[in-house]
């Protein structure tokens, strides 16, 4: 999730530089604003759902990940294996099976 707050981050900061230079080029300032919001809409907004989206298939399908899944060390909002600090994927599992416990059950 870092990346895509990383990559927003620098798409924000483009635009921002990119409108700057353009405000001169528009003779109407509020077309200006519409511009640098629609701008900011396209080039930064809509890229960061789509790897949001991506990313919480790419969760989704960790989660399918059966020895994971029934895991203590396993933290199924990151997809990540607590105790190697590595990412679980569907077909990867980080200890290989040596380092499963099981998850505790509470009554």
């Amino acid at each position: 999730m870092g990346a895509i707050i990383y990559w927003g981050l620098v798409r924000f900061a483009v635009v921002v530089v990119v409108a700057w230079a353009a405000y001169g080029l528009v003779p109407n300032y509020g077309d200006w604003w519409s511009l640098f919001f629609v701008a900011i809409g396209v080039v930064v907004v809509y890229p960061a759902q789509l790897a949001w989206r991506k990313q919480e298939d790419t969760i989704r399908r960790a989660n399918q990940n059966g020895l994971c899944a029934t895991c203590k060390h396993f933290a199924r909002r990151e997809a990540l294996c607590t105790r190697l600090d590595e990412h679980v994927r569907q077909d990867y599992t980080p200890c290989g099976g040596d380092g499963w416990e099981p998850l505790e059950i509470m009554d």
